[in-house]
């Protein structure tokens, strides 16, 4: 039998073996413990598909060190349309929380370009915004902006510019006649230049991708009035011609190298030649002045030399080339314009002989 003290003895060791063991087997578990915490971490995973309407959180106990081998490890397969918001070589912490949305891909036509793009995004306007298209106030988006992203379908996006465009347009000017004592009967003048005035025109212009659709006019005023051209129309009485006062009036040509006479006025002036032909006066019709064709009497304009003025007319060398002689204003004619002068001839042979000759006409007193 144990005595007291052996017993006692005993007991003291046993208690020694035992806390031993337990203070050895704390340490392990101390040791181990401390191991394995410090490599677990407690990460956050997303799992989104806007298409299905679905998303999935889920808290998760991992050792992985990379993002890469935590979605392996638990079966997390990212497409190539997919988007996570950590890069599979980016370290595991404690806490992360790792997101990985659902993706697909359509067809964008959009500034000139067709192109494939991916989005995560279930309605048209949200994949856009995603993408990064920026709309204008009047762009236009084809299929609606609400309209769910499906796989392989086509986005129009259309760039509608709205502008204002002022064009100016001439506004004719009126020709108004006035009478004029100062002119003969028959005859006219312009008194006063006309000039255009000027209308503007406001236009809302709409272009779709540059090209014109739409044109609508705004508003529409005359910015500067036209001036009206004046022309004046003779009222002054043509006197009338006393009898037989071409023949009166009109010495014969070999009188014309005596050149004894005053006059008011000098011009240089380019001369034709007409004849008393039928196909030139129909036969023997009186002229603008009542007058009977023949030589001596000339065609002016009356805006120039008044029809009823005596004249002398030569060469502009001073009649040593040719001299016509006295002679009077007695027609017009459609061509006789400005310094002018046609010059009446029996035949039609001295009409062509003459051709358009350099003349100077004495306006006599």
């Amino acid at each position: 039998m144990f005595s007291m003290k052996t017993l006692k003895s005993y007991r003291n060791k046993q208690g020694r073996i035992l806390l031993t063991s337990i203070s050895v087997i704390l340490i392990c578990m101390f040791t181990t413990g401390a191991v394995f915490d410090t490599s677990r971490k407690k990460v956050t995973l997303v799992q989104i598909d806007a298409f299905a309407n679905a998303e999935t959180v889920s808290t998760i106990s991992t050792r992985k060190e990379t993002v890469g081998e935590f979605l392996q490890e638990n079966g997390v397969v990212v497409d190539e349309y997919d988007q996570v918001n950590m890069q599979d070589g980016d370290p595991i912490y404690d806490e992360a929380k790792i997101i990985v949305r659902e993706g697909t891909v359509f067809e964008l036509v959009a500034d000139g370009k067709i192109e494939i793009v991916a989005t995560t995004q279930n309605t048209v306007a949200k994949a856009l915004e995603e993408i990064g298209i920026v709309l204008g106030p009047n762009d236009l988006v084809e299929p609606a902006g609400t309209t769910a992203v499906t796989e392989d379908m086509t986005v129009t996006v259309s760039r509608v510019e709205i502008t204002e465009e002022r064009v100016e347009t001439p506004v004719p000017f009126e020709t108004v006649e006035q009478q004029d004592a100062t002119l003969y009967v028959g005859t006219n003048k312009l008194l006063t230049e006309g000039a255009d005035g000027v209308r503007e025109t406001v236009y809302k212009v709409t272009k779709k991708d540059g090209v014109e659709i739409g044109r609508e006019v705004v508003s529409e005023a005359v910015i500067k009035e036209p001036v009206n051209a004046v022309k004046g129309i003779g009222t002054k009485p043509i006197p009338k011609p006393a009898e037989n006062k071409a023949e009166q009036a009109v010495p014969a040509s070999s009188q014309a190298k005596d050149k004894n006479f005053s006059y008011s006025r000098k011009l240089t002036v380019t001369a034709t030649a007409y004849d008393t032909s039928p196909g030139e006066n129909g036969g023997h019709a009186k002229t603008a002045y009542g007058l009977t064709p023949q030589y001596g009497v000339v065609a002016v304009d009356p805006n120039v030399i008044p029809l009823g003025t005596k004249l002398y007319i030569e060469s502009s060398d001073g009649g040593k080339s040719w001299t016509y002689g006295y002679c009077i204003a007695g027609d017009t004619g459609g061509a006789i314009k400005g310094n002018k002068v046609d010059l009446c001839y029996n035949t039609r042979k001295e009409c062509i002989n003459f051709g358009r000759r350099s003349a100077t006409v004495y306006v006599l007193d």
